[in-house]
């Protein structure tokens, strides 16, 4: 056995119970699909180790012996050639390879995975594992960071319309399958005007594309679709929930905060899409579209919200990781995140990937009050808004000049508090709590770690400090002594102490070490580092008591009447003294801990002041959420042209730093020695890697997007995830051929719509097969058109459009679509809050507000058809619809007609008329006798309560029986 995996055996019972197995629902799903489908079948081809064997390492092995190196046991990788052949696989002879003998042992102490993984291997899978090692042991990189290469259009035996169709077709005939029959006219432009806009086709659209018999009259109608502006409401839609949209900050244990310009983003999003924006564009505004040379009110600033519009934690550290997974899974299909503490446990992320995009994202900082979007017309309400903005920020800021002036002078008289903190031991602070409240006399955790920091770098010759610099580490023990023994030095060394008396002469020089320091220990004589603090905090306050009185003095002698001095008069002998300045220069200069800008000081504030000048800011943000006048503002980010240097958080603390790290872009997807970004740029150098040609991942994660909005699948099923713990691509071919004619189109996403829905597995029926069921259990083949639920926004829309009722005004301030009466405009403008989720988005699988939403969840609970059933809303739609319908026809039969093409875009069958008419009539009926029920002059007759209630009209009845079927609500 070799020497490692005896390590891996004798450190198993000290190591193992401390790294838990993590496992995630789709990793699991993949290996149950994995023995469904592909261990029955194994024997007829070689095994991939990409497709096949990586997965079943990552579910089973990697968590042990994968890239984490603080938690690899025995220093074993199994995901790396060299490490696995050096111990653990010998290629050819499974038998004789150690992996194979430890996954087969029946001794516990032996056995891989181990009982406390919870899960075994099954006999499937080890046969898998032996077939492959029997093959040669191949192994091969991950293909999601693979170069992408345009792969040939394969050949089919039967008929394919695109090159798409001969991808998927070859895969199809492999296994013996093929597609679903084409559907027909009425329902291909129903499925194609959901899938663009999110509503039905009118009637007269889809009889018009019905009767064009020329060769592109689908192609014509994907075109005029894609010019609708109702294309960026629907498309704009998916993208706000990869970006995490909402309109609050989220967070709040009571009540919410309302961000006051979230709807830019919003906007900003349905306008780039519907202008069909190359999408590499797309991404480098929504990451640095201040760094391009913008005009300073270009509407393109306010793709920024895809940073600025997230969760709005209270720790900068989360609200930096929230902005680093939003651009890796959203963009790059990465878990970056997972590496916050640790290296990635399953992809070649190291901690050192982490930290440098966190030194990325914390160069930036939102700014105060955003840029206006374009120029806003003068009108009266925005008059007397910028006059009301002005008159409250004026309030503001004259309140906050003040008391930060005042704080920064009681930190000056308080230097004594936090040098006894430092003396004490007291551990550097943390300061991503921004919620802490103080008293005048508490210790701020910023100005702790200011001295902290300012006096690490202190010079042990400095004259004021450089006592303390050189006791700071004596032991306690010698402490006095060696107190003592500096002093004498120092008086020695500074001399007659008389050359120093005449200190309002300017032409004094002060000596090497201070005389006031040496005094004040002298008369303390300390006998602990504690009581050295007292001496110096005692200094400083009088120090920052006389200067004040001294600026007093100057500044009484000059006024009307006074006495003038001369400048070197003994009155002026505190302001000219050199002794003196070289005390004050560490309370008043630029570089010293107490030298804190007005942004940072009124952080500080006693809690009472603090709540009352965070009133006037609420103020601010008030008038900018409901003034009329308020205009748009796009949420911009300020980036540091000298920012400092960032470390890797050892296990994600904060206060345990280890290496420093430069902000550059992710190791696995950059060039060898590539360079850091550049200061002040570093967000446009992260965008401009993200969109370089050579990222394998960007192109295949948005087409693969694009995939899954037309499929409800996409070609790689862990949208958000395309590493080793993700699901490898069903097509990995056609998911290339899609990248490269993605950017060889200039990265249009419309030119994509159109490339995928005019191929013919777009154009199939959702035809079920119990032979291709048993072949493709899960359709991974596309043998047929996935079947879809109406996410509730195109639910709610489609209903609000077949009433007659949607409003379709663009753009604007969020709308609350809980409203009574209802608001009919489109629900991608309502408002979203991320504290309180709606029960229509709970109910039909909204996206999460929280965290980037790649995939929205597919569940089918009785809830659901509760809602059909029983909700107001759509009860009155369907007394709106019915309206429609009683007024568009008088005819009964053509009426039902009239309801079925506006709903269903079709005519109903015979007997679909037959029992519409018979369910109609009858409740007509029903109605007619309760209206005979009752006296001439209008009163209700003598009859039991139960019977006086007056029914519904029928077709209502019939009108929200066809919204609530599956036919409306589901696309086939």
């Amino acid at each position: 056995m070799s020497q490692s995996l005896n390590l891996m055996q004798n450190e198993r019972g000290q190591r193992r119970a401390s790294f838990p197995v993590q496992t995630r629902r789709w990793g699991l799903t993949a290996t149950v699909v994995f023995c469904m489908v592909t261990y029955g079948s194994y024997a007829a081809a070689d095994v991939s180790f990409g497709k096949q064997i990586r997965p079943l390492l990552a579910e089973h092995c990697l968590n042990c012996h994968g890239p984490d190196e603080q938690r690899r046991e025995a220093g074993l990788r199994l995901d790396q050639e060299a490490s696995s052949k050096q111990s653990a696989i010998v290629a050819n002879q499974p038998d004789q390879s150690e992996l194979i003998k430890r996954i087969t042992s029946t001794d516990p102490d032996l056995r891989m995975p181990p009982a406390e993984h919870g899960k075994s291997l099954t006999e499937a899978e080890i046969a898998l594992l032996r077939k492959w090692i029997a093959e040669g042991a191949r192994f091969e990189d991950h293909w999601a960071f693979e170069r992408i290469q345009k792969p040939p259009v394969p050949e089919t035996r039967s008929s394919a319309s695109t090159e798409i169709d001969r991808f998927i077709v070859a895969a199809l005939e492999e296994q013996g399958l093929q597609l679903s029959p084409r559907i027909s006219r009425e329902q291909l432009i129903r499925r194609a005007t959901f899938d663009l806009t999110g509503l039905p086709p009118t009637w007269d659209e889809v009889t018009a594309f019905v009767h064009d018999q020329s060769p592109n009259a689908f192609e014509k109608v994907i075109d005029r679709l894609l010019d609708s502006p109702r294309y960026g409401e629907r498309w704009g839609r998916h993208w706000l929930d990869i970006a995490r949209y909402a309109d609050t900050h989220g967070g709040s244990a009571i009540g919410y905060t309302k961000f006051p310009f979230s709807y830019t983003f919003r906007d900003y999003v349905i306008n780039a899409l519907n202008a069909d924006v190359p999408y590499n564009r797309f991404i480098v505004e929504q990451l640095a579209a201040d760094q391009i040379g913008l005009p300073e009110n270009d509407p393109a600033l306010a793709g920024l919200g895809f940073l600025t519009v997230g969760m709005q934690y209270r720790s900068v550290h989360d609200l930096i990781d929230d902005q680093i997974d939003v651009v890796s899974r959203g963009l790059l299909g990465l878990t970056v995140a997972c590496a916050r503490c640790h290296d990635h446990k399953f992809d070649a992320i190291p901690t050192t990937d982490y930290y440098a995009l966190y030194a990325t994202f914390a160069s930036s900082h939102a700014v105060e009050l955003p840029p206006m979007i374009g120029t806003p017309a003068v009108t009266d309400q925005f008059k007397a808004y910028e006059k009301e903005l002005a008159k409250r920020q004026v309030g503001y800021q004259e309140m906050a000049r003040d008391q930060a002036e005042v704080m920064r002078t009681r930190i000056r008289m308080q230097v004594g508090l936090y040098l006894i903190e430092l003396a004490k031991g007291t551990p550097e602070q943390d300061l991503s709590a921004a919620f802490l409240s103080y008293r005048t006399d508490d210790v701020r955790p910023l100005v702790l770690n200011r001295w902290r920091d300012y006096l690490s770098k202190m010079p042990a010759d400095d004259p004021v400090f450089g006592l303390w610099v050189q006791l700071f580490k004596v032991e306690p023990g010698e402490f006095a002594a060696r107190c003592s023994e500096l002093v004498a030095s120092m008086k020695a060394a500074n001399g007659d102490p008389k050359q120093f008396a005449n200190e309002q002469s300017l032409g004094l020089h002060a000596p090497a070490w201070n005389p006031r320091v040496i005094d004040a220990v002298e008369k303390k004589q300390p006998k602990t580092l504690i009581e050295l603090a007292e001496a110096y905090g005692q200094l400083f306050a009088d120090v920052h008591r006389a200067w004040l009185k001294s600026l007093l003095e100057t500044s009484l002698a000059s006024a009307v009447g006074a006495t003038i001095l001369p400048d070197e008069d003994p009155g002026h002998a505190e302001i000219n003294s050199p002794i003196a300045r070289q005390l004050r220069r560490h309370l008043y200069s630029t570089d010293t801990p107490t030298a804190m800008s007005d942004e940072i000081s009124v952080r500080l504030l006693n809690r009472t002041v603090s709540d009352t000048l965070a009133g006037r800011k609420g103020a601010i943000h008030d008038l900018q959420l409901n003034s009329p006048g308020s205009p748009p503002r796009a949420m911009t980010l300020e980036e540091s042209k000298n920012p400092p240097s960032f470390h890797v958080f050892l296990r994600g603390n904060s206060l345990s730093r280890g290496e420093a790290v430069p902000a550059r872009f992710l190791t696995a997807l950059s060039h060898q020695n590539a360079p850091a970004f550049r200061d002040g740029e570093r967000r446009l150098g992260l965008a401009q890697a993200i969109v370089a040609p050579d990222n394998p991942l960007t192109r295949r994660v948005v087409v693969n997007w694009v995939w899954q909005n037309h499929f409800n699948q996409g070609l790689v099923r862990t949208p958000d995830d395309f590493g080793t713990r993700g699901s490898p691509p069903t097509h990995p071919e056609l998911l290339d051929y899609l990248a490269t004619t993605f950017s060889d189109d200039g990265w249009s996403i419309k030119k994509l719509h159109k490339r995928i829905m005019l191929s013919g597995v777009y154009q199939q029926g959702a035809v079920e097969s119990a032979e291709s069921r048993n072949k493709d259990p899960l359709n991974e083949l596309l043998w047929r058109m996935p079947r879809r639920r109406l996410e509730m926004e195109a639910m709610r829309d489609s209903m609000l459009a077949v009433s007659g009722e949607l409003d379709l005004t663009p753009g604007g301030r969020p709308i609350d679509l809980s409203a009574e009466p209802v608001v009919p405009r489109r629900s991608i403008y309502g408002f979203i809050n991320r504290d309180i989720v709606s029960s229509l988005s709970s109910t039909f699988d909204g996206a999460n507000p929280i965290t980037c939403t790649a995939k929205r969840p597919d569940t089918n609970v009785p809830q659901q058809a509760l809602y059909a059933l029983n909700s107001g809303f759509i009860q009155d739609r369907a007394v709106k619809l019915a309206g429609r319908a009683q007024a568009a026809a008088t005819d009964p039969d053509e009426r039902v007609r009239w309801i079925y093409r506006s709903l269903l875009s079709r005519d109903p069958d015979a007997e679909e008329l037959r029992v519409a008419r018979a369910f109609v009539d009858a409740n007509l009926s029903a109605v007619s006798q309760a209206g005979n029920a009752r006296s001439p002059d209008g009163a209700a007759a003598a009859v039991p309560p139960q019977e006086t209630k007056t029914p519904v009209d029928p077709w209502s009845q019939l009108a929200h029986a066809l919204l609530a079927s599956n036919e409306f609500i589901f696309l086939d």
